[in-house]
């Protein structure tokens, strides 16, 4: 080959190389801009899906917090209620459907939340069977030990019921709605909560007894002019009137509760065994002072006209009791039973017997009418009854009062 004809294709060699190597150039260059234009393609899609689920995310903790739903754990465990909730529906449609309940509380003043229940759950039927304290838990331990059918539910003064509670009658559950009580309102181990509440007051008939000459203090109230015109519960029965005599001594001291006993007796109050009653005879006009009673019975009467009011000596606080809501143990409808105490515990529950007239809510922050805050006149300083000492030893005490002379004529 003549060194002619090899620079020729040296050259045209070098001239296919320099237009291959700008058509790579070209070639690359445009699938940089293809990949860059790609790229930012995405970027602008992810960008956008970015902010809408940011928007998604916002609309959801709205949401949420509207729904008072503060984290996701609170979430999972609304979910988990839910779904335990409808487990709940399901078993009770596959149980009798008739819900039995013995309670210490006016049916007139449960007949709402009852009505309101079987609104929801139709499928459930619900009788109620309404008998003082005592009676409710004769009636269930006497049904138990004859091995007959008793109550699903039982609605009891706490001072009664523990009774039942300590004898094993009860079947525990905790129900979802206990967290929005207090731990004084509920038993640690699920086997009773707070339903309402029961404040114990004094009470005075407002035309008998005028502003001047209302006892201001424990030894005034035991001034022998008071002989003969006392009402009291009776507290040789171990029942409210015992409790909350004992348990007063732990806040007055002992000293000065002995000497109000002692002037209590000379006093020959008249007993009565049922606490509503003695609100009831000083409305009536039959004793122009009343002891132990039930504060929302004053309020009661006196919403309807009677001239009653409640009072406190000095030094002696709003002992407060309450009934509470418990499942017996033998119940063959425990699904139901459940249901309705969700139910009474649930704030709607709670509102429906706080504007029963007159009904004290017992869970905390109800906003109903006769929620207790509202109630009350200024300066009364409300304290949980019955002390340990109540509880242990009401029998004992009772008895001793019954010694003592109470009662007697």
């Amino acid at each position: 080959m003549s060194p002619r004809f090899s620079l020729v294709l040296s050259s045209v060699a070098l001239i296919a190389a320099i237009i291959v190597a700008g058509y790579v150039v070209v070639l690359s260059e445009g699938l940089r801009n293809d990949v860059r234009r790609s790229v930012n393609d995405l970027t602008s899609d992810l960008k956008s899906v970015s902010d809408r689920l940011q928007t998604l995310e916002q609309l959801i903790n709205l949401y949420a917090r509207a729904a008072g739903i503060e984290s996701p754990a609170q979430a999972e465990q609304l979910i988990k209620e839910r779904q335990e909730l409808q487990a709940k529906i399901e078993g009770a449609r596959r149980e009798s459907g008739t819900l039995r309940i013995y309670g210490s509380v006016d049916f007139r003043d449960v007949k709402s939340l009852i009505d309101a229940f079987q609104a929801r759950y139709p499928f459930i039927k619900v009788t109620y069977e309404e008998m003082r304290p005592p009676e409710v838990y004769t009636r269930v331990t006497s049904e138990l030990a004859a091995n007959k059918p008793t109550a699903d539910i039982v609605i009891i003064s706490h001072t009664t019921g523990v009774r039942l509670a300590a004898e094993g009658r009860y079947m525990p559950y905790v129900s979802p709605e206990s967290k929005s009580y207090p731990d004084s309102l509920k038993d640690k181990d699920g086997l009773w909560t707070a339903f309402v509440l029961l404040p114990i007051s004094l009470v005075y008939n407002t035309k008998l007894v005028k502003q001047e000459e209302l006892p201001r203090t424990l030894e005034e109230l035991v001034n022998p002019k008071w002989k003969g015109k006392v009402v009291m519960h009776d507290i040789t029965l171990g029942t409210v009137g015992t409790q909350w005599l004992v348990s007063l001594k732990s806040y007055v001291g002992e000293s000065r509760w002995n000497e109000f006993v002692n002037g209590l007796l000379n006093l020959k109050p008249v007993l009565d065994i049922a606490v509503s009653a003695v609100a009831e005879k000083v409305a009536a006009g039959e004793y122009p002072i009343g002891i132990i009673t039930n504060l929302h019975d004053v309020v009661r009467l006196r919403l309807q006209g009677a001239p009653v009011d409640y009072f406190l000596p000095e030094g002696v606080p709003l002992l407060t009791s309450f009934s509470h809501i418990a499942i017996i143990k033998t119940t063959q409808n425990p699904n139901s039973a459940k249901l309705f105490v969700d139910f009474a515990l649930s704030q709607e529950g709670q509102v429906i017997i706080g504007n029963v007239p007159v009904r004290f809510p017992a869970r905390p922050g109800t906003p109903a009418d006769f929620a207790l805050e509202k109630v009350l006149k200024p300066g009364i300083k409300i304290e949980p009854y019955p002390t340990q000492e109540a509880v242990e030893k009401a029998r004992q005490w009772a008895d001793e009062f019954k010694k003592m002379g109470f009662g007697s004529k």
